[in-house]
């Protein structure tokens, strides 16, 4: 999950920095990088859902 969590912050640094650069949230290549933003965050939350729901069951193990 790690290298998860910073290849999501090195692509929330680089749509910022394209936001800038361009002056527009909607420029297309802001509007990709959100969305590959998008697919890394609900793989980081599916792997913390999983990681919770397992140490839940082996505590009641």
């Amino acid at each position: 999950m790690d290298k998860l969590l910073l290849e999501l912050e090195r692509l929330r640094g680089e749509m910022v920095e394209t936001a800038l650069i361009e002056q527009d949230l909607l420029h297309q290549d802001v509007l990709v990088l959100s969305q590959t933003l998008d697919e890394i965050i609900v793989q980081v939350q599916s792997e913390r859902l999983s990681q919770s729901k397992s140490r839940v069951f082996s505590r009641s193990s």
